[in-house]
């Protein structure tokens, strides 16, 4: 299989220089499977095979950006949002403000919401399909979006966005940027990490891409995270029949109000088969929340598997995790 076929989809994702070589030899090797979630993926931007999809902004209150972004949230959603939001300190660059509205995460993701605000005379328009799109990102690796560690070391992660645009004649521009750990990097433990993004680009259909805004916007998210709370939960004996690959079973469950991480493996490995059941989280009153998308790698007789939920949950009113026909209680 062509490794520059998969650089070349990579380049419209924000990796790090180093995490984009990594999954490009991991996808080779049939060692990562990422899945995707909503949306129109030319005008986000996002590879294909690629589990990085393009999230956006504008200046309005934190809050109804939020409901925006993940859908209605009801009164126990907020709280949970007001709760874990936390401020960073803004940062400027020739002239252009990005101010953190709010941000929080657990291991695997973490939410920034961003408002850029350029120069007076600055207008972020809206750009159709056929245009192109905003992009945190250039087309080299001086251009990428990183994310470093404390030692100044790349930690492997992607991140999609959403843009927020609600007067595309003035100069501000707000981004609900998540990314997602893709080396089990734990993103809320504490320690420094410095997200650093280079700008804003409009990225056309045929790859080329055009400055908006150059320079050098750094957040320490690290040490930001809103002190997320993740439970693992006991599946000791957890088992759900599979037609073609017998017996699996569950033997790793972590869930935070974010999202959830599994890992499971199966009795009678069969060469291409790697099976899975419906996974969801059962709450007290009966609903079920569904996770929005996975990523996850796998080998002959195993996969291991992580994704966000649609939008946080109150885990005080969640009832059992449902995998297939097994139901693992959480009270």
């Amino acid at each position: 299989m062509d490794k520059n076929a998969f650089r070349t989809e990579l380049d419209r994702v924000a990796f790090t220089p180093q995490g984009r070589e990594a999954l490009a030899e991991a996808l080779i090797k049939g060692e990562a499977v990422p899945t995707r979630r909503r949306g129109n993926w030319a005008k986000r931007g996002m590879a294909a095979a690629l589990a990085a999809v393009v999230l956006a902004g504008s200046s309005m209150a934190a809050g109804t950006l939020w409901d925006r972004y993940f859908g209605h949230l009801d009164g126990d959603q907020q709280e949970i949002m007001e709760t874990l939001s936390r401020e960073l300190p803004a940062a400027e660059s020739n002239g252009t403000v990005m101010t953190p509205l709010a941000a929080f995460g657990d291991q695997d993701f973490y939410y920034l919401m961003l408002e850029i605000k350029a120069p007076e005379g600055t207008v972020f328009r809206d750009y159709g399909e056929e245009e192109g799109f905003y992009q945190l990102f250039g087309g080299t690796p001086e251009e990428d979006v990183t994310l470093t560690d404390a030692n100044g070391l790349d930690i492997l992660c992607t991140l999609d966005y959403d843009w927020f645009n609600d007067d595309p004649e003035d100069n501000i521009l707000t981004a609900v940027i998540r990314l997602w750990s893709m080396e089990d990097a734990d993103l809320c433990d504490g320690t420094d990490k410095t997200l650093h993004i280079p700008g804003l680009w409009v990225q056309s259909p045929e790859k080329i891409y055009t400055p908006v805004l150059t320079g050098s916007w750094d957040f320490n998210i690290g040490t930001h995270s809103g002190g997320m709370q993740s439970r693992v939960v006991d599946v000791s004996g957890v088992t759900v029949e599979n037609a073609d690959c017998g017996t699996m079973t569950m033997e790793y469950l972590r869930l935070s109000p974010l999202g959830m991480r599994i890992r499971h493996s199966w009795s009678a490995p069969k060469e291409g088969i790697y099976p899975g059941a419906p996974l969801s989280v059962v709450m007290k009153d009966g609903s079920e929340v569904a996770l929005e998308n996975t990523v996850g790698t796998c080998g002959e007789n195993w996969n291991e598997e992580y994704g966000p939920f649609e939008a946080p949950i109150d885990l005080e009113k969640a009832a059992a995790v449902r995998w297939g026909t097994a139901e693992i209680p959480l009270i």
